[in-house]
């Protein structure tokens, strides 16, 4: 019991320090991250030029084509812009459950062995992964913490 009031006032004493601002500097870090990704590889494949079609900026712009050929990991991106916004207006439900999804979505692409690499389509074998990617999951993850920062601990006045 003595336990349980502790842990019961632990929680009530972080909760008065965190606050918006710390949600508002992890959203800021995750897009901070996330721009960061964009200017570095995101994965390898095999070939004579194992950077082709690897440029993250890229991949954002053309990368919702992957969706017609099953590579779903895309999606993260707009459910991380999702969370962004819904956190920033402390819609913490919504952020959380996008952040998550985005998290999901870019860490699926781990269990993609190839990828399409050119209009035909042509699929090349996944060799590794870049920066970038590591950088976009962090982005996600960051905004993930922030999510659930805000919903238990953003005092509700």
């Amino acid at each position: 019991m003595i336990y349980l009031l502790t842990a019961s006032f632990l929680i009530n004493i972080v909760g008065v320090y965190m606050n918006m601002r710390l949600v508002i500097s992890l959203l800021r870090i995750s897009v901070f991250v996330f721009v960061i990704s964009l200017t570095q590889d995101a994965y390898y494949i095999e070939g004579r030029n194992p950077k082709a079609w690897s440029f993250s900026l890229g991949l954002l712009v053309f990368g919702w084509l992957g969706i017609l050929y099953g590579y779903y990991a895309w999606l993260a991106n707009p459910l991380l812009l999702i969370s962004w916004l819904a956190l920033s207006k402390s819609y913490f439900i919504v952020g959380c459950i996008a952040s998550v999804g985005a998290l999901f979505f870019a860490l699926s692409f781990l269990s993609y062995k190839s990828i399409v690499t050119s209009e035909l389509p042509e699929f090349s074998r996944i060799t590794g992964y870049g920066p970038a990617y590591y950088l976009w999951s962090a982005s996600a993850l960051i905004s993930v913490f922030s999510g659930f920062l805000g919903l238990f601990f953003v005092n509700k006045s």
